[in-house]
């Protein structure tokens, strides 16, 4: 299968090119994730065009790890207090797209949060749409699913989360799996032949 002009993008290189692509936007930006970060929020809201509409479906607040519910808090206050964004939640989300100007498309293992943007092992392809058959429709069932949630009243301090989340998070359903079957997720690997 032909894959046109794709590009893998490994550990700390998303953030340049994508700093790229929404520099030159002007449209319609969409961020499907599970876990947003502040540093990626204010990444985004730094980069774009005042123009250009930002479109967020993330995880709501009660089905984030514990230890990330203060930066998933402070990402969405800084994404809210951004004009023309609008910010949805879904509980079973799992996808990581951006698509940007229904023109480039990123797709891959990275959550929009620093560590996976920059310390954590993960591929994420940048590639045309063009090449992406049903991709934006895909997101628009995600959008309509999702739905909004009242804003919450918590508030976060500043120096906690400015730095972006640093570590792994762990998907509550796959911690909760780990708790009642210990050792759950671990494949034992064949021995190797010499």
């Amino acid at each position: 299968m032909r894959s046109g002009n794709w590009q893998a993008l490994g550990t700390g290189s998303v953030l340049g090119h994508l700093r790229a692509d929404l520099k030159q936007s002007s449209s319609t930006v969409w961020v499907v994730g599970p876990w947003i970060d502040a540093f990626f929020a204010e990444f985004l809201v730094s980069v774009l065009p005042a123009v250009t509409e930002l479109r967020v479906v993330t995880r709501p607040l009660n089905g984030a790890n514990s230890g990330f519910v203060d930066h998933a808090i402070a990402a969405r206050a800084c994404l809210e207090q951004r004009p023309k964004t609008v910010v949805k939640f879904l509980a079973n989300l799992h996808a990581k797209v951006v698509v940007v100007e229904e023109q480039i498309a990123y797709c891959g293992s990275a959550n929009w949060y620093r560590y996976s943007l920059e310390q954590s092992r993960e591929i994420v392809l940048r590639g045309p749409m063009a090449n992406v058959t049903g991709l934006l429709d895909e997101i628009q069932v995600i959008w309509d699913q999702a739905t909004d949630e009242p804003r919450s009243e918590r508030l976060v301090k500043a120096e906690t989360t400015a730095e972006g989340y640093t570590k792994e998070v762990i998907d509550p359903v796959a911690a909760a799996k780990l708790k009642e079957v210990p050792g759950s997720f671990v494949i034992s690997r064949p021995s190797r032949r010499r």
